[in-house]
């Protein structure tokens, strides 16, 4: 009957010191999806805009309830069942870059000023498949001057995912590697 009591108080030991490994790990496995699915649903607005010749505008909005990423044919549309969309775990939120150290490697790579997203955001795609922000008529999407580019940020328990969309159209999803106060490496 010890022997058995000391097997389970290791047991429980052992299984103390795993489980907050393994929310970790289910955290960042959230974040990590919460990117790619968002990326995936930019990439499939752009070919739908390149398809139907009409610009095609991805919008989020923290404040709308459920956390999800949607596309729709105007950026001031809500959401409409039957438009693409995904959902993102509640425990990932769009949250505005903390200062600019934190996202000048993202700049870099956008060679030059982005548009942010905060707590609201819309990206569209010309017909072309360009990336552009809506006019007066959401029939016409050019990308502004000054502007070259998207980069929203996603964070999850002190944990960032960044997608970027550059002038030319190309997605990415990036992670954070190392964060310090004056420099934060993104991969």
């Amino acid at each position: 009957m010890v022997e058995l009591m000391i097997v389970c108080v290791i047991m429980i030991l052992i299984a103390t010191l795993a489980i907050p490994n393994i929310l970790q790990t289910y955290r960042n496995y959230q974040l990590d999806s919460a990117g790619h699915s968002v990326a995936s649903l930019l990439q499939q607005a752009r070919m739908q805009a390149v398809k139907t010749n009409q610009p095609v505008y991805v919008k989020y909005d923290n404040n709308a309830g459920p956390n999800f990423v949607y596309a729709t044919d105007a950026p001031g549309n809500a959401y409409a069942s039957g438009n693409p969309d995904v959902a993102i775990s509640t425990a990932v939120s769009f949250q505005p870059p903390p200062t600019t150290a934190f996202h000048a490697q993202l700049d870099t790579y956008i060679t030059g000023t982005p548009q942010m997203g905060g707590t609201t955001g819309t990206i569209g795609f010309n017909a072309r498949g360009l990336p552009c922000v809506a006019g007066a008529n959401p029939a016409v999407c050019n990308l502004p001057g000054g502007i070259s580019g998207f980069e929203w940020f996603m964070q999850s328990n002190g944990g960032w995912e960044a997608v970027t969309v550059s002038s030319s159209g190309r997605i990415k999803t990036w992670r954070i590697n190392n964060q310090s106060p004056s420099n934060t490496t993104w991969q």
